[in-house]
């Protein structure tokens, strides 16, 4: 793989179009370069260096992105990340240690504000190691200060062989607080309601998969909130900035059929389930994907339910094989009561999805492929309306972004994403941190409009193509694509299509020099 610092971040469209809601579709593996902007923030590492950081939004499904320049960082293998995001805040992870990520001491975090233009350093939680996926950011008094929150790993308790309770360490960070470090609170958990709805079989080493955390929410409130989520069993609710903060067991709902056997083998729940919380943060919204199997199971002997499949020997060799595919997405009110909480949304069969159609030819060109037979995976929910974002590679190695209505079961659009980054490929989310931000030129989609350049015949060569926009003149057509030979030919041949919503798709062939 190329070094992070190569990484070549992809241009903007050009419109001074202000954000209307706000929300945004974050890549969170920053880029390494110096693109200053009105969101620009500068500080200085622990060691001293400057560094700055830089946020370049665009419309979903297009990826917003971040860029750190930090001369004197050595970005070869891993660069900085997003953690966590709340508000207008943003917490970063910078790596500073080129010899080594292992330890609390190899990173430095940041708390970062795109409108207000300010970069936090952070006290080094050393020698407490923060785990990205169990860590939140809680802004307070509209950024006036912060909180970061963190759930260190889970320890089982047990008298003689009788496992009693669940011990968890809480990292708490406030900037408010005059004291400027970390503190720590032991959390106990002694009653396992997720163990009653969606038990284990005595196979299976339950002391491991009670709660693995695979993702962190911010609810907020009176009390910061926080919602720690393990995507195969439950969440874990939590007032951090109580005195005395205790946790909350919610399971989620019982695994579609299919995923059944996928939950034991403990594999990637990501690549089928998200979880979010509603933009105003009166709801939890939750999405699972099911692959259809090939082969249709013996209604003789097919289980009633999840728990009578776990009580009659479960199989482990059963392999589910894409073959199509259905969603499902469920929510449950805040504040949470039970499990009994979760309502049943909507339920979508790729079969049913629509295209609008001005996507037809786009998809197309997808090596001739339907939506059903395309792979998918790494749902990713929004925050304000029926929109799930799906990852989908094609057979030709491209990797595309779709956005699907799952209440109207329609295609609403799809962009290509960054192959420099194909191996952090489920290193996404939905944030709101363009709310209140008045973003400059350059830093927004034209909401009618989405952009590809194919190539087309490259003379035997390989070519780079700079950048992912076509600068566009009023008569719509593309005015200039910047393209480079690696090989240093001086002919490139380039197949630019440009897509319309209101005109439907139009194609040009271009030569240009390199």
């Amino acid at each position: 793989m190329a070094p992070v610092s190569s990484w070549v971040p992809p241009s903007l469209p050009e419109s001074s179009a202000a954000a209307t809601s706000g929300l945004v579709l974050l890549d969170r593996w920053c880029y390494i370069a110096d693109l200053p902007n009105d969101t620009t923030a500068e500080s200085t590492t622990n060691s001293g260096l400057p560094i700055k950081v830089t946020f370049r939004a665009v419309r979903p499904p297009l990826l917003s992105h971040f860029c750190v320049h930090c001369p004197g960082l050595d970005f070869h293998s891993i660069g900085p990340k997003i953690v966590a995001t709340d508000a207008h805040l943003v917490l970063l992870c910078v790596p500073v240690n080129p010899n080594s990520t292992t330890g609390a001491s190899d990173w430095d975090y940041f708390v970062y504000s795109p409108r207000a233009q300010w970069l936090d350093l952070l006290p080094n939680p050393d020698p407490r190691c923060l785990n990205d996926s169990a860590t939140a950011l809680i802004s307070r008094q509209d950024g006036g200060w912060y909180a970061v929150a963190a759930l260190g790993a889970c320890k089982p308790i047990f008298r003689g062989h009788a496992l009693i309770r669940w011990d968890f360490d809480l990292h708490l960070y406030r900037s408010s607080s005059n004291s400027k470090g970390w503190r720590s609170k032991r959390l106990s958990l002694n009653e396992f309601e997720r163990d009653n709805l969606i038990p284990l079989p005595i196979a299976v080493n339950r002391h491991k998969l009670y709660h693995v955390t695979g993702k962190t929410i911010t609810i907020g409130g009176e009390h910061g909130t926080v919602a720690w989520v393990d995507l195969w069993r439950g969440i874990f609710f939590c007032d951090v900035l109580k005195k005395r903060p205790l946790i909350q067991d919610v399971p989620l709902p019982v695994p579609a059929r299919a995923n059944w056997d996928r939950l034991l083998r403990n594999g990637d729940p990501r690549f089928l389930r998200d979880v979010a919380i509603s933009r105003n943060k009166d709801s939890i919204k939750y999405v699972e994907l099911e692959f259809r199997s090939p082969q249709e199971l013996d209604a003789t002997t097919t289980p009633v339910s999840y728990a009578d499949w776990v009580r009659n020997n479960y199989s482990r060799k059963s392999q589910v094989i894409p073959r199509g595919w259905k969603s499902t997405t469920w929510n449950m009110a805040i504040p949470v009561g039970s499990s009994e909480g979760w309502h049943r949304d909507c339920v979508v069969d790729v079969k049913d999805v629509s295209l609008e159609p001005c996507l037809s030819d786009v998809m197309a060109m997808l090596s001739s492929k339907t939506l059903q037979e395309l792979p998918v995976g790494y749902p990713i929910l929004s925050m304000d309306d029926d929109v799930v974002y799906l990852l989908s590679q094609t057979m030709d190695k491209l990797r595309v972004m779709f956005a699907i209505d799952v209440r109207k079961a329609t295609l609403r659009g799809l962009a290509e994403l960054d192959a420099q980054k194909s191996i952090f490929l489920s290193n996404f989310c939905t944030s709101e941190i363009c709310r209140g931000l008045d973003l400059p030129p350059g830093n927004q989609t034209p909401k009618s409009c989405t952009h590809r350049a194919w190539p087309g015949h490259l003379q035997g060569t390989k070519c780079v193509l700079i950048g992912h926009v076509i600068k566009q003149t009023e008569q719509g057509k593309p005015s200039e694509v910047h393209a480079k030979n690696w090989l240093g030919q001086r002919s490139v041949n380039l197949f630019v299509e440009t897509w319309y919503k209101e005109s439907g798709c139009r194609h040009w062939r271009f030569n240009f020099s390199s």
